[in-house]
This record gives C-alpha cells, structure tokens and sequence, in this order.
C-alpha cells in the first residue's frame, strides 16, 4: 500500500487498497505513511477468499494475507484487468500500474541517462526516481536508430550481435527478465538465414525490485550491446554503458488523524 494515488488520480483512476488488516490498524497505518486514499478493511479475509487472492504459502496464511496486485475495473465494477505477485513482497508503483497494466503514458519519469554511438541514440531511465522496499520499478531503455540502420533483434542466427539489455548486479536488486518488441523479418542477399530487426525506434523495460531499506541514493548500472547495420554494411558491436541515481522513498509522517 506505499503512495501511488497520485499518479493514478492525475490519469483520472479512483484508487482503493484493500486489507485483512482491522480499521484501527489501517488507520494508525494511513496516518503514520501519509496515505489518504480509502484503505478497505476485509477483516476475517472473505472477500480476499471469495476473489481467489488468498496467499496460502505465505507464514501469515492464517491471518489472511493475500496476494499483492491490482484489479482494474470499469466505470460499471467489471472487471477489466488484474495483474497479482507471486510474492506478498513485491508491489507495483503507480507509474507501474499506468504504463504496464494499462498501457498509458504517466508522462514523467525518473532521471535519465543518455549516449550515442554507431548511429544510434540510447535513452534510459526508471518509471520513478525513488525506490521502495519491495516496490517492483521499471528500466525502459529507448532506441532511436538513424535512418536506412537496423539493429538486431530476437531469435538472431549464431555468430550475429542481438539487441541485449542488462542491468549489473547489485545487492539487493532482483532483476527481471527484460522485455522486448517483436522484431520486423529480414533477410540478407546472398544468406540463408533469418533475421528479426528494429529500426526508427524501440524500447526494451527491465522490471527491478527493490529488496532493502536504509539504502540511501543508489547508482543502478546497466549495458546496452547492440550492432548497427545498414542494407549493405554494418558497424562493429557496440557496448555503451549508463547509470542512473535512485532514491530512498522518504516516509511521511502527519500528526493529525483520520476520522
């Protein structure tokens, strides 16, 4: 339940958490994180059960916890998407919840890193420029590849240079497998062989998540290898490398209480 209301409010979304915990527990807890959209009690967890949330693996299944996620519904309560983690750990962010679950611009990110090699001009950044313990963020790596250039895509024969992003290893940081377009079929006079490119623009996410607290501002690394060819020639793989600063998620304390 950390803070997304206000991402979700500006795209015009009402937002409702809701909880096995009791109202007064909710409440201490609204007041201490400074959250202020409705947090639903579902003590003794029925409806959590009646909607197949139940996080039965979990130590606390005796309480009720369920399963973390969002249900997405219509102006008329049908339901039109949901999307739950595995773990009770993981959370998504409100920017999160608007680019990969809706499919909507939240038209503002975290800070950007930015370089040009072969061609090819590589943006990255993440969905917020603040982590959370155990809120899952996004890496969106964008590409925009001159004209009459290509670069490599998946399933790619051997011995041949694919797009690849990866973001080095850093403790505590889970890394999910990265996300891409589908490629456009190419082929190349004189070989037998297959190919899947990109060319104008392509964006690759890595989704992360971040599994402490007290980390303070961290620098997140990650390499974008790629080969740039043309319809008769190509470029030697390049590798260029970017990090991006992310900060701790302050928590806000407000002395009054609910009512």
């Amino acid at each position: 339940m950390q803070s997304i209301r206000p991402e979700l409010q500006a795209a015009g979304f009402a937002l409702y958490a809701v909880s096995y915990d009791s109202v007064e527990v909710l409440n201490n807890f609204a007041v201490k994180h400074g959250i202020d959209y409705p947090l639903l009690s579902d003590e003794g967890s029925q409806a959590i059960r009646s909607l197949g949330i139940l996080n039965e693996a979990a130590a606390e299944a005796v309480f009720g916890i369920p399963h973390p996620g969002t249900f997405v519904l219509n102006e008329d309560g049908t339901v039109r998407s949901k999307h739950f983690y595995a773990s009770y750990r993981e959370r998504d962010s409100g920017v999160g919840v608007l680019e990969h679950l809706l499919g909507l611009e939240a038209g503002t990110h975290g800070a950007m890193d930015e370089a040009e090699s072969a061609g090819v001009t590589v943006r990255g950044w993440f969905d917020k420029d603040t982590y959370a313990w155990g809120q899952r963020n996004w890496l969106t790596v964008d590409l925009q590849i001159a004209d009459g250039l290509h670069v490599y895509g998946h399933p790619i024969p051997e011995g041949y240079y694919p797009l690849v992003v990866e973001i080095e290893p850093l403790e505590r940081l889970v890394i999910g497998e990265a996300e891409f377009p589908a490629g456009v079929p190419f082929r190349v006079e004189g070989l037998d062989e297959q190919f899947h490119v990109y060319d104008g623009s392509v964006r690759v996410r890595v989704p992360v998540t971040f599994m402490l607290v007290d980390g303070g501002t961290l620098e997140v690394a990650f390499k974008v290898s790629f080969q740039a060819c043309s319809a008769t020639e190509c470029f030697v793989p390049q590798t260029v490398r970017m990090v991006l600063p992310i900060g701790e998620l302050p928590l806000v304390e407000r002395p009054q209480q609910r009512t």
